[in-house]
């Protein structure tokens, strides 16, 4: 289980524009077992792409802050 701010990256394509290896954080714990997060995912000039709604098992652990 993440926890809020959690630096993330995805492990999949999960949408048009976010790829695998896309970083984000997690903004909101929406939903525990299943767990579902909010998640910003932004670009390396730190500017936000997309927010959506992921799971525990399409993401994976940079950083916890």
């Amino acid at each position: 289980m993440f926890k809020e701010y959690d630096v993330v990256k995805a492990k999949y394509d999960l949408s048009s524009i976010i790829s695998r290896g896309t970083k984000g954080a997690i903004m909101l714990i929406l939903h525990e077992n299943p767990n579902k997060y909010e998640v910003e995912f932004i670009d390396d000039d730190g500017a936000t792409l997309e927010l959506l709604t992921v799971g525990d098992d399409d993401l994976e652990l940079v950083e916890n802050l």
